[in-house]
């Protein structure tokens, strides 16, 4: 039991020495869950960058399913956002709007998810460093 603990100890050190720096950005999205209300066609959400630099993201939303247990994620034409993507002004709000299009009204629950993923910037990547992108993944209901 003690030689694992020591070995583990061992390859955390090791990884730690390897990468010289570790970097995420700091993007909040608000609400963290979306309901349309009844018969409503669009909603928001709002994103902030907690950062001291701007963050570019992209903004993509997907039909939502789930089958034998794993989420499915299809392309859909029945809900847009706007903007797609967008650069994060440190210490501001952004506004992305989600619009239902489909001309029909839903006949029972529709559900989506809103991905908001944080885009690499290539100006301030250097070897031996690590960068670690930030991922989204709201749910969104139109009823």
């Amino acid at each position: 039991m003690m030689m694992r603990v020591i070995r583990a100890a061992v390859a955390v050190l090791a990884l730690a020495v390897s990468v010289d720096v570790v970097s995420a950005a700091s993007i909040r999205v608000a609400p963290i869950s979306v309901r349309a209300p009844a018969g409503g066609n669009t909603a928001s959400v709002r994103l902030w960058n907690d950062d001291r630099k701007p963050i570019a993201v992209q903004v993509r939303i997907f039909k939502w399913s789930v089958k034998n247990g794993k989420d499915v994620l299809e392309p859909t034409k029945n809900v847009v956002v706007s903007p797609p993507m967008t650069t994060l002004v440190p210490g501001t709000a952004n506004v992305i709007r989600i619009v239902r299009v489909a001309k029909e009204a839903p006949v029972r629950k529709e559900s989506y998810r809103l991905i908001v993923d944080q885009l690499p910037d290539r100006t301030t990547s250097k070897a031996g460093t690590v960068s670690i992108m930030v991922r989204h993944a709201i749910p969104v209901y139109f009823e």
